[in-house]
């Protein structure tokens, strides 16, 4: 009797104890992050209303997930983006871009990175330099490879170099910056972005067949413009694609432009821009650069990025900025040449009216979207200007483009540890069992644990009534 009964109370243990780690195991993701709103092989594309600046925050289908640019310096900014990457659950971060050294970019990384732990981060091939009375910083990519993508990979001297305050803070964050492994503490791995090192060029899922793809900067020693230092990317996962492009101006945008055209000029690299030279690329989601200035997002760059005229009713273009901001963002000629080029004014996407805007792929290619706010007019997003005499408010004309592709919307699986969910409701037990909330769980392991007891019981009975018979 007494080994039955030890039997039981083993079974019950391990019972406890089996699922009581699958609950954890399932809702703690790589390194303590918890992925509160994809589920696995879902990826989601978080566009983040931070006011009159960036930041981007992608969750990738194998629970890592990287953070692109961090709002500006304003306290308003910056906490926007935390406070929603804390909304996330986000704990630990992957991979953290900061496009170029404008403050409207880069004004809340020294938060981020007091606030979360940061593996690896790209930083721009912008040296922070010394000169000019600046005590901030003294670069440390000088010192560093450029093989392995550490160091800057042409002579330091043709940088351009930034003095001022904010981006030399961030620099020397950045080299600071360290993360927890198993139990040991590391320096964060930090690249100069560019696009030519192959071993730094292409950030790729492991067991997930996504990329993240930089393509330029391509001629940073003839930039003078910082924001000509951002890169061009491309995001791609199940036939999805995302191209995103920090404050890219004219000069980078036609480098690139040139490089694709004459082939000649690819050399060994030409199989990395195959799909723009052949025109097989068409994007499902372009995030509009320097916030839809009229100087970026130009006619030649998104035709090669649209290749299929046909499809382009069907794109989503994505304008980050601020509501009433005084640059007039989006310009008007940005409006209007997507509309003479033959976008869908009903997939312009807008932070200033739209606020928080998320896209959702799942693995099946299938697309969805969330805005914080819907219920914008199309004459709205075709309004732009500041009101004043350099830009005044005036209203482009809708060329009636109708998407002809048809997309759900994403359903808003925000974690349910906000309250007690619905028991009776099924959706509540369709979601992924990462998004359960501990209630959930808890039943779960109870009925678990009830049912292996109640076998247990009947197995020590059934053994009791046969020494019994003897």
């Amino acid at each position: 009797m007494k080994t039955t009964a030890r039997y039981i109370m083993t079974a019950l243990l391990c019972a406890a104890i089996v699922f009581g780690a699958a609950a954890v195991f399932t809702a703690v993701r790589t390194d303590g992050g918890i992925t509160a709103y994809a589920s696995d092989g879902e990826m989601r594309v978080h566009f983040i209303d931070c006011g009159q600046a960036d930041a981007c925050f992608i969750e990738l289908p194998d629970g890592k997930n990287i953070l692109i640019d961090t709002g500006d310096n304003s306290r308003s900014s910056w906490e926007s983006v935390i406070g929603y990457l804390d909304g996330q659950g986000v704990a630990t971060i992957d991979y953290m871009i900061i496009t170029h050294s404008d403050a409207d970019h880069i004004g809340g990384a020294t938060h981020v990175l007091e606030e979360y732990e940061v593996r690896t981060i790209y930083r721009p091939a912008y040296a922070c330099s010394p000169e000019s009375g600046n005590e901030y910083c003294t670069d440390p990519a000088y010192e560093m490879s450029a093989e392995d993508g550490t160091g800057f990979y042409v002579d330091s001297v043709a940088y351009k170099k930034e003095s001022y305050k904010t981006y030399s803070e961030t620099i020397a964050a950045i080299y600071d910056e360290t993360y927890t492994d198993g139990s040991e503490t590391r320096h964060s791995t930090v690249y100069v972005t560019n696009p030519f090192n192959d071993k730094i060029n292409t950030i790729k899922g492991e067991g997930y067949d996504y990329t993240l793809g930089f393509y330029s900067p391509i001629d940073v020693e003839s930039y003078t413009d910082s924001n000509d230092f951002s890169p061009i990317m491309v995001l791609s996962y199940a036939s999805r694609d995302f191209v995103l492009t920090g404050d890219a101006e004219k000069d980078n945008e036609a480098d690139f432009v040139t490089y694709v055209r004459d082939e000649a000029q690819l050399g060994d690299y030409g199989g990395r821009y195959d799909k723009f030279i052949k025109s097989e690329f068409t994007a499902d989601v372009i995030k509009m650069g320097h916030h839809g200035s009229s100087t970026s997002s130009g006619k030649d760059f998104l035709e090669i990025m649209t290749a299929n005229a046909e499809k382009r009713p069907n794109v989503f273009t994505i304008f980050s900025c601020g509501d009433g901001n005084s640059y007039g963002h989006p310009h008007a000629e940005t409006l209007q040449r997507l509309m003479d080029m033959g976008f869908s004014a009903e997939r312009i996407e807008r932070t200033d009216l739209n606020g928080d805007i998320v896209f959702g792929v799942s693995a099946q290619g299938a697309l969805a979207l969330r805005e914080e706010n819907s219920d914008v007019s199309v004459t709205d997003k075709l309004t732009t200007g500041s009101g004043n005499s350099s830009r005044p408010q005036q209203t482009i004309k809708d060329n009636d483009k109708d998407p002809s592709e048809a997309i759900d919307a994403l359903p808003d699986s925000a974690p349910a540890q906000s309250g007690i969910p619905d028991l009776f409701d099924p959706d509540t037990w369709a979601r992924s069992p990462a998004e359960w909330h501990p209630l959930q769980w808890a039943i779960v392991i109870a009925a678990v644990v009830l049912i292996v007891a109640v076998i247990a019981v009947a197995v020590y009975r059934g053994s009791k009534k046969k020494r019994g018979r003897r």
